[in-house]
């Protein structure tokens, strides 16, 4: 190879070599042409999700003819000679701030009383006064039984068996009941620290917000709900990781577990030194009520317990299982128990009462 070549070849390699600057700078574009790909993708992945819920929304308004009804509010009554109405239904209270007709204080001779004691299934959360179930309990045992029986409504929203031990001490040298029911509902085991003696709130979360401003203010979700409440949730019932803690792996660790089980020893102990029939009853959540029920730990729990100390003892389960839990609510605002649901329930325990001998 000649001289004259050399350089030429060494220039040739020196370029191969280094890169160029348009090479080295073209890679910065590249890297930002990446980037806004990607955020292009993401809007329009968001645009084609507002446009398809807008879709939706526009169809369910013009094709759903279903009513958006309003949440549903407990309240919790307990001053004296009240009277209020709420969401349509008249709540009256009593000289003694119980929701029952006015008791004669002195029982009178012959007489049988029968006190209830619960939390808002009792008290009768959107029930009219005809529908409580110790209306029904009381006209069935009535007819069922020579004597005469009172049946007294000792129930206040929110309580748990803590508080009906309290509700006892303070009526029972009233109204000298020979029978005291207990009305326990899954939520008793349920720590609220607001709970107390002191004036209650009714517990909210934040899923029941998020819920009440989507259903509010969509009728696509609001459609969703509907058919949830309506169809689904007796099939499917409520995902574990939606419900509190408090209610599974239920042991000394946790303190509403820990209350109730106190509260009904307290319950158990003063009816039997006061010579009272004590009568337990379960009231079970009115969701999926076989082998999907959510509960099947505290059931279990509670049955074992109670029966372990030889309380009389109605778990309503199986009264209520071959129901769907949509007609056995008030309303699919409202899943308290309604009318079909008392009568139910009261007929079954008046059978128990009176198979039992409790007021013989």
């Amino acid at each position: 190879m000649s001289s004259a070549t050399k350089p030429t070849a060494r220039k040739f390699l020196s370029a191969a070599a280094t890169p160029s600057r348009s090479s080295a700078s073209s890679s910065v574009p590249a890297s930002r042409r990446q980037k806004r790909t990607l955020i292009q993708n993401l809007l329009l992945s968001v645009c084609s999700l507002i446009l398809s819920f807008s879709v939706l929304e526009v169809a369910a308004r013009l094709l759903w003819k279903g009513s958006v009804q309003g949440a549903h509010t407990g309240i919790i009554l307990r001053e004296k000679n009240r009277e209020i109405v709420h969401e349509g239904i008249i709540y009256r209270t009593n000289s003694l701030g119980l929701r029952n007709k006015e008791v004669q204080l002195t029982k009178p001779e012959g007489v049988r009383r029968v006190l209830a004691l619960g939390d808002s299934f009792v008290w009768g959360d959107g029930l009219s006064e005809e529908d409580l179930v110790t209306t029904k309990i009381s006209s069935l045992i009535n007819d069922a039984k020579n004597q005469r029986v009172e049946v007294i409504n000792a129930g206040i929203s929110g309580f748990n068996t803590t508080d009906e031990f309290d509700q006892f001490i303070r009526l029972e040298p009233v109204l000298d009941p020979d029978l005291v029911i207990v009305f326990f509902f899954t939520n008793d085991v349920q720590f609220l620290p607001e709970k107390g003696a002191a004036e209650r709130r009714l517990w909210s979360n934040w899923r029941y917000h998020i819920k009440e401003k989507l259903r509010s203010n969509s009728r696509f979700m609001a459609y969703l709900y509907y058919v949830y409440k309506g169809k689904l949730a007796s099939k499917i019932g409520v995902p574990q990781f939606m419900l509190s803690s408090d209610f599974f792996d239920l042991d000394d660790s946790k303190p509403g577990w820990v209350a109730s089980k106190k509260g009904i020893h307290n319950l158990q102990s003063e009816t039997r030194q006061r010579g009272i029939e004590f009568l337990f009853v379960m009231i079970p959540t009115l969701t999926t009520l076989d082998e999907n029920y959510p509960y099947i730990e505290l059931r279990e729990k509670v049955t074992e317990l109670v029966r372990r100390n030889g309380i009389h003892y109605i778990d309503l389960f199986d009264v209520f299982a071959p129901y769907r839990p949509i007609d056995l609510w008030v309303s699919l605002e409202n899943t308290h128990w309604n009318g079909l649901a008392t009568a139910l329930a009261a007929n079954e325990i008046v059978g128990y009462i009176s198979d039992r001998g409790l007021l013989d």
